[in-house]
């Protein structure tokens, strides 16, 4: 089932490439227009050309936080919905605000099923039903012993 509707665009914002190829093949498979960008700067650049609908953030950027870069984006664009990736969920538990932000934050690593439902609640729609075979995990070489530990399942990593 395609959640997505023409002219709804999605901004990914991670420095991980293969994760960022990843979430874009994911998401325009489900009838999305999806812009990358790797940094906060080219975040507010490609968000300022194309207003996205939705824009999925990583916590740490090579230039910046997600949470910033949240309250930029939202400068710019008031009605963004916006979703919060990161290996590190605790680093918000002092920042109440900046959480508040957010209309969830996902774990990474990322669990497809939760992306797609927690892309579609963010935009009012359906649940997206799980693929019919499990995916292995993907790895994009990053060492998870530098990270909090992650749960077991079928998950995408930073």
């Amino acid at each position: 089932m395609r959640i997505g509707t023409m002219g709804e665009t999605i901004l990914i914002v991670d420095d991980d490439d293969v994760l960022g190829q990843i979430l874009s093949r994911v998401l325009a498979q489900q009838g999305f227009t999806v812009r990358r960008a790797i940094t906060a700067a080219q975040a507010l650049q490609v968000g300022t050309q194309w207003p996205p609908r939705l824009a999925l953030l990583d916590l740490c950027l090579p230039d910046g936080d997600g949470v910033e870069l949240a309250r930029q984006l939202q400068a710019v664009n008031g009605d963004l919905v916006l979703l919060l990736m990161t290996a590190y969920p605790l680093r918000l538990r002092d920042d109440s605000a900046g959480a508040a932000l957010f209309e969830r934050v996902l774990t990474k690593p990322l669990n497809l099923q939760e992306l797609r439902q927690a892309v579609a609640a963010a935009l009012g729609g359906t649940c997206v039903p799980a693929p019919a075979q499990v995916a292995e995990p993907v790895s994009t070489g990053h060492s998870l012993s530098q990270r909090e530990p992650a749960a077991s399942g079928s998950k995408l990593s930073d």
